[in-house]
């Protein structure tokens, strides 16, 4: 997916052109937050006790969805401040009968190993334990620390921080196996909120990562990887924010509705 002879073209183009395509790109695979600064371990324990409410056990009649992860599970970009915890649970209803139940533990400018920090909270671990579901959306503000980079120390610096995502995301997956067998993982894809069409080498990036990170959840036996960016992609002026990374209403809705068409037949079974 990721080809050698991209770098030679890159190498090609002009320094001041190159600059240009640089901030945009950086611009658009910010997407999962609008702060550059990684929240601190203590400000994620602080985060997950005051955003969620523990349920003290799973009730029969009820279907409890845990969201996790960056500023996209928490809803940031959403006029209607309803994000999945809201659309999710609408678009729901019509495939279970069971009363359903959502907490959103998302946070602002996560990265996959503040996420792995989150589960080590004795609160967080109780929701995991109670979930059917769990919805998490990580990754882009680990691949946006090195979009500032010159195209020389690029590849390496991807390489380096795609290997440390995934060792972060096996570590993440592992927990939520252990914490609950029985829980099934949705994980988001990445998306460009940037540019309507882009070509092979500006795309690079995203489609490995994505790869990569599909390649992983799939092979964790009880997780679906959803892809947004064909979603996205072709919709930008419907569905991306007044802040230009994050989705709108609508576009918190169409992902929505993505997620609850994959996973129909999994609800209807629990």
């Amino acid at each position: 997916m990721f080809k050698k002879s991209m770098w030679h073209s890159i190498l090609g183009i002009a320094f001041p052109g190159f600059i240009v395509l640089a901030i945009g790109f950086y611009q658009a695979l910010g997407v999962t937050t609008l702060s550059n600064v990684q929240p601190s371990a203590k400000s994620v324990m602080a985060a997950t006790a005051g955003d969620t409410t523990v349920s003290p056990s799973h009730p029969s009649n009820s279907l409890q969805v845990l969201i996790l992860g960056d500023s996209i599970a928490k809803g940031t970009g959403d006029e209607k401040s309803k994000g999945f915890a809201g659309y999710l649970k609408d678009d729901l209803k019509s495939t279970t009968a069971k009363e359903l139940e959502m907490d959103d533990a998302g946070i602002d400018g996560l990265e996959s190993k503040g996420l792995l920090e989150q589960l080590q909270d004795s609160k967080l671990e109780k929701l995991i334990t109670n979930s059917d579901i769990i919805l998490v959306s990580i990754g882009g503000n680990d691949l946006k620390s090195i979009l500032t980079l010159n195209s020389l120390a690029q590849e390496d610096a991807f390489n380096t921080r795609l290997d440390s995502y995934l060792s972060n995301l096996k570590q993440v997956l592992g927990i939520i196996g252990k914490t609950n067998p029985k829980a099934e993982v949705v994980f988001l894809g990445l998306y460009n909120p940037y540019a309507k069409v882009t070509d092979s080498e500006d795309a690079g990036f995203l489609s490995t990562w994505n790869y990569k990170t599909q390649q992983m959840i799939e092979g964790y036996g009880k997780g679906i990887f959803i892809p947004t960016s064909d979603l996205m992609q072709y919709n930008l002026d419907r569905y991306i924010a007044k802040d230009g990374l994050h989705p709108n209403s609508a576009g918190y809705q169409a992902l929505s509705n993505r997620i609850s068409d994959s996973i129909e037949t999994i609800v209807a079974k629990l």
